[in-house]
């Protein structure tokens, strides 16, 4: 693993960075109350504390959901998550939402609710998720850390500062000893092993940030916490070595969101501690991460959502303040505050930081700033995305995108979708990304890949011979070239015949795409190209046999239903259209309904539009040359304005 110098601090030096700043840093969370009080008459900010309002309600009129066994034990049971995820993120929301109503405007009813509420998630038999305890274990669970309890470790200890002076005592001190029992003892004192210590993922970054927030905040004895800070940069430099010098995040943006954001959230705390001596988004390649977002992000808060994420997504404008100001980035999206409801997990790090850290002026400078650059080549992840302006003669011009896919398929949150792509138009993925499907046991298990969001099946790549893409590493797009064809225009060609091992005759299968981008015309172009290559085999027509070429289906994915026309395929947009060209005397094409559930257990429908290679007659089957058997596909797709 390579170690940046600047992330490599010895102990000593680390004790000596912070007892300068230690005193000036707790100052600094003091004022905490200060800011969130400026933002209550706020009209930016009135839904977020109107959201947070509901949560007191109904924290005054219905009981706290209880973490029973009977929800815990579902998980090992039938593999089902959600009821108990939907218990205990509750809980954490109204944590999150009376510690800042608190915060920035107390009141004594409001003060022993929050209490209550901090007294019973530390009387919780653990604070990781039914599904994060390994089988077996559960005996030990308290002390097992997950995301969620170093996420619980770090609110507590941040609420438990910020509130010292009016918190009870007794409930002070009950935070301090479930934090040392759960988290201190094990992780730092006993020094225990944890999988995510040296995890190139978000876990690495999550678990360690938050846990290392609460030790800076909470640990007295210096030693240990220099020790406690040094353990957890050994983690998030694991978590970097997960990212290439492209920045390109391979679990998706909102993976990028938690993985990055916490690493963030502690670098910049271990900044204030150390007077600034101690600063973790110096590392070079923390600018190149810092701008992943901007670089795929399509128009209107749409990105390309490869892996495990959604295509839309609100990023933490607190976040991406931070993270403007510290890497001087210009980023070109809406600034607004998310409510506390629209994160499923209601994370107390992301909601306290948009309130004390965004800064409007930031945004409003994107109406003044460059345009996105029109091609970016994530080189290490082989991610291409491209943009440019549609005109339109009687709407406003828009963004017309394409982006498409390379890497393996043993990537974090892995998706089997090597040549897989998006377009876009006015605003939304046409030919989208499935996403993310529901986490439940079997969606991290062997044979995942029979799920839609996981499988090919679910993408826009092809079925060869009735032989989807396999998972592993073995399974690669290799790039053939890369290429500015014109000023808009740009051309990708993979090899993908890896990925599909289990073709029995397949010699080679090659996808080229040429992108033609608008830059102000009314239309963009998109050619695709693939062809396949077959084994050579003993001409069957000595023995009285037909030659029959291999069977292809072609699959193109989509939430918009698709008009079928002849030789033509349309999808259309709520601004933009998208028209599929293809040899109507070769393909046949169908639609198909697939019926599943999002990452939020809510019913979703796709469409998926298939063209089968029609059989050739038999004069054509036995006229071929079968020692160079092959099969073409070329499609012309087109972007307009409706």
């Amino acid at each position: 693993m390579t170690v940046h110098p600047g992330l490599n601090w010895t102990a000593d030096y680390i004790m000596m960075a912070m007892r300068h700043g230690a005193t000036r840093s707790l100052e600094y969370i003091y004022r905490w109350k200060d800011r969130l009080a400026d933002t209550l008459n706020d009209p930016d900010y009135a839904s977020f504390w109107s959201d947070l309002e509901v949560y007191e309600q109904r924290a005054g009129t219905e009981n706290l959901p209880e973490l029973s066994f009977s929800l815990y034990r579902q998980f090992r049971e039938t593999g089902e998550r959600h009821a108990y995820e939907l218990a205990y993120f509750e809980r954490r929301g109204r944590l999150t939402a009376l510690g800042l109503l608190v915060a920035a405007s107390p009141s004594a009813e409001r003060l022993h609710v929050l209490e209550d509420l901090i007294w019973s998630v530390c009387t919780e038999h653990t604070w990781c998720l039914s599904a994060h305890v390994p089988e077996g274990e559960e005996a030990g669970a308290r002390e097992h850390i997950d995301l969620f309890a170093a996420e619980t470790a770090q609110m507590l200890a941040e609420i438990i500062i910020m509130l010292n002076n009016i918190l009870d005592e007794r409930v002070v001190k009950m935070v301090r000893a479930e934090i040392e029992g759960r988290i201190f003892n094990p992780l730092y004192r006993e020094q225990r092993t944890y999988g995510w210590e040296n995890a190139d993922h978000n876990w690495s970054a999550v678990c360690s940030g938050g846990c290392g927030i609460a030790a800076l905040l909470l640990l007295e004895d210096e030693q240990l916490r220099a020790r406690a800070v040094q353990q957890t940069i050994h983690s998030m430099n694991a978590f970097l070595s997960g990212y290439g010098l492209d920045g390109g995040c391979a679990e998706g943006i909102g993976y990028w969101v938690y993985g990055f954001g916490f690493y963030a959230y502690f670098a910049e705390m271990l900044r204030i501690f150390s007077a600034g001596k101690l600063d973790m988004l110096s590392d070079p390649k923390t600018k190149a991460i810092a701008a992943f977002p901007g670089n795929i992000h399509l128009s209107d808060g749409v990105f390309v959502n490869y892996s495990d994420s959604r295509e839309r997504e609100t990023i933490p404008p607190g976040l991406l303040s931070l993270l403007s100001k510290r890497q001087q980035i210009q980023f070109n999206m809406e600034h607004r505050i998310p409510l506390l409801t629209e994160d499923p997990c209601r994370r107390w790090a992301h909601a306290l930081r948009n309130v004390l850290w965004s800064n409007q002026a930031l945004f409003e400078e994107k109406n003044e700033a460059e345009e996105p650059a029109a091609f970016v080549y994530l080189e290490d992840m082989t991610w291409l995305i491209t943009r440019g302006t549609l005109a339109a003669e009687e709407q406003e011009e828009m963004t017309a995108a394409f982006s498409i896919k390379g890497g393996h398929n043993a990537e974090p949150h892995n998706h089997n979708d090597l040549g897989h792509f998006i377009l876009h138009g006015g605003g939304e993925n046409i030919l989208c990304d499935p996403g993310s499907g529901e986490y439940t046991q079997a969606y991290f298990a062997p044979g995942r890949e029979s799920i839609f969001q996981i499988g090919s099946q679910g993408h826009s790549v092809p079925v060869i011979e009735g032989a989807v893409q396999q998972s592993g590493r073995q399974a690669e797009a290799s790039v053939l070239y890369t290429k500015q064809s014109t000023p808009q225009g740009i051309e990708i060609a993979f090899d993908l015949t890896s990925a599909y091992p289990e073709a029995p005759t397949l010699a080679r299968y090659i996808r080229r795409l040429s992108w033609n981008g608008p830059s102000g015309t009314s239309e963009a172009e998109l050619l695709l190209e693939d062809h396949y290559q077959w084994q050579q085999s003993p001409d069957p027509r000595e023995e009285g046999q037909r030659i029959e070429e291999p069977q292809v289906v072609e699959y193109f994915v989509s939430r918009i239903h698709p008009v079928m026309q002849e030789a033509m395929v349309q999808w259309e947009g709520n601004k933009a259209v998208v028209t599929m060209h293809y040899d109507a005397e070769r393909w046949d094409a169908r639609m198909e309904e697939v019926e599943t559930v999002d990452h939020d257990h809510l019913p979703l429908k796709f469409y998926r539009t298939a063209l089968t290679l029609r059989e050739t007659a038999d004069d054509d089957r036995v006229s071929r040359d079968h020692f160079a058997a092959e099969t073409w596909c070329r499609l012309r797709f087109t972007i307009h304005s409706r």
